[in-house]
């Protein structure tokens, strides 16, 4: 059990060292998978040539992954080691107020010591340390309680650690030699990059040709051919909707509405409910066809990440940047009433509003990842993730079990997004500095998806009705790598009905970030404004995509 006084003694140097360490050899394995890539078969012909590079594909993706582990790994030691800084530094201060007072710090409990000096400053009619004595209390059990968490977390990094003889091993044998099938769904992310990287350029662009489902919304395959499979599979999809809607029967229904002035009842003509929600799901299928038919589409780098048409609503992402390569990535789930079409496409082949959301977290970045010919891939990327039912007001009003109202929806979104994370880390060169990005019902399911990784190193939320807790550790995250926004007048955040409201709550770990006026940067208002072009929130989520510490917080 850490002790107060531990705490006292701590330095994160032997952390930062070590996790320095753990990127070097990281940085050796990156040349090795370099090298490999770059291997010809000149000279080899047939059967041996096939076979040669397929042996090559396997250990250049092995030293990729060792890459990736090592550097993530390291990362996780870097960070600690700051955040042990702060909490030994915090413990100080809690010590030198605490003494100041004459009072003493034992065990971690705070007590006036039996002194002569201790009781005469006690009976000083100015200071009455009893009052005092349970503030400072507080202080240290909520430090010591960060300090339990951080070690917790610090246990899971050196199992990380340990875990890296598995990695070392290699692939499993029956994975790289499956070939070109469908791939097994109890595979990991993992497993199925392993199988994706075996296979030849000629046998994967034949299962994106031919199979696109198969590996659409598959974690562990490469971004870059997901978006393949999905083009290829999108132009399907909506020959099909457009059958299905032609086909479809009843389409319309006659509704009476209040009793007119006359007596009679005006009715109306109307889509079905069923009809409806065909329609709905006609319209974000064309208008993602209009998205990705664009030329400033692919000029920008966007990407279509997952396209599945199972659900309740049509699912989507759309990827901004080189996601498998950009030092920097952001994934953001988008809340209540998101739909693909208006939330990830525009009517007019433009990106939808939650595009834009992502996109300006970005800028704040590196303003130039859009600009055709001027792209930095290695900055940043990020993607707008649609991949669950979404509430919306239909489901609200009637108090179906997909209402905004509970939690349901938001907890089966985030097993999916849990494997969309993973996805990003099996796939991606080297270990990315992966942003988990919520607003409102979309940041609850971003709290249930980090319950089950370890995959992303910030979480960022904002107008957020509660991340299922308030507590870093609990969403695998340092206390300082969580992050909330909630400007004064967002109704939806001033509750917190689903773990606590992550900025107010005594107990929350997460750093609040200021939504006022500030060094010329405008205020947040209301509930959808935090992503505007020119205020402190924007600015403040810009720092922690990029990997630095907010400028402007309210605690």
């Amino acid at each position: 059990m850490t002790t107060f006084d531990d705490v006292l003694t701590w330095s994160g140097t032997s952390l930062y060292d070590a996790g320095d360490a753990l990127k070097a050899v990281a940085n050796k394995y990156e040349y090795v998978y370099e090298e490999l890539t770059g291997l010809s078969t000149d000279g080899l012909e047939g059967k041996t040539a096939e076979a040669e590079a397929k042996a090559r594909r396997i250990l250049a993706d092995d030293a990729m992954d060792l890459w990736t582990a090592l550097g993530h790994s390291g990362n996780d030691l870097i960070d600690a080691s700051t955040t042990v800084d702060s909490l030994m530094n915090q413990a100080w201060g809690i010590k030198g107020r605490v003494e100041a007072r004459e009072l003493t710090i034992t065990n971690g409990i705070v007590e006036v010591p039996d002194s002569d000096q201790a009781r005469k400053v006690a009976k000083d009619a100015r200071t009455n340390l009893r009052l005092l004595l349970p503030s400072y209390q507080e202080e240290v059990d909520r430090l010591m309680e960060q300090v339990e968490d951080t070690v917790v977390l610090l246990q899971g990094v050196y199992d990380d650690i340990a875990g890296l003889d598995d990695t070392a091993l290699g692939p499993r044998a029956d994975v790289v030699n499956a070939g070109k099938q469908e791939p097994d769904p109890s595979w990991t992310p993992d497993e199925v990059n392993d199988w994706w990287t075996a296979l030849s350029p000629e046998e994967q662009q034949d299962i994106i040709t031919n199979n696109p489902w198969w590996i659409g919304n598959l974690n562990g395959i490469p971004m870059k051919d997901r978006d393949a499979a999905n083009r290829v599979w999108l132009p399907i999809m909506q020959r099909e909707i457009d059958q299905q809607v032609e086909d479809f029967e009843p389409k319309m229904q006659t509704v009476s509405f209040a009793v007119g002035s006359n007596g009679n009842l005006p009715t109306q003509s109307t889509p079905t409910p069923e009809y409806a929600a065909l329609l709905q799901r006609q319209k974000d299928i064309h208008a993602l066809s209009a998205m990705f038919n664009e030329k400033s589409t692919t000029a920008t780098g966007r990407s279509l990440l997952v396209l599945d048409n199972s659900g309740d609503h049509l699912r989507a992402a759309v990827g901004s940047g080189d996601v498998d390569s950009a030092a920097h990535v952001l994934v953001y789930t988008p809340g209540m009433t998101t739909t693909v079409a208006g939330g990830l496409a525009g009517d007019d082949g433009q990106p939808g509003g939650s595009v834009k959301n992502t996109e300006n977290i970005m800028e704040e970045v590196d303003p130039s990842w859009a600009k055709p010919g001027d792209q930095n891939s290695e900055t940043v990327a990020g993607v707008t993730w649609l991949g669950y039912d979404a509430p919306g007001w239909g489901e609200t009003m009637t108090f179906s079990t997909g209402t905004v109202l509970n939690d349901n929806e938001a907890e089966k979104a985030g097993q999916d997004l849990t494997g969309f994370y993973d996805g990003v880390q099996a796939t991606h060169h080297g270990d990315p500095h992966l942003v988990a990005g919520g607003h409102s019902y979309g940041s609850t399911a971003t709290g249930y998806a980090l319950r089950e990784t370890t995959a992303p190193d910030d979480v960022a939320i904002w107008g957020s009705p509660g991340a299922t807790t308030v507590d870093a550790s609990d969403l695998n995250m340092l206390p300082d790598h969580s992050y909330a926004a909630a400007a004064g007048d967002d109704i939806v955040a001033a509750f917190g009905p689903y773990g606590g409201n992550p900025t107010t709550d005594l107990n929350s770990d997460f750093t609040a970030l200021d939504t006022d006026e500030q060094d010329g940067l405008g205020a947040s208002s209301g509930h959808s404004n935090y992503t505007t072009p020119g205020t402190t929130s924007l600015h403040d989520l810009g720092n922690i995509l990029g990997g630095d510490d907010p400028d402007y917080v309210d605690r």
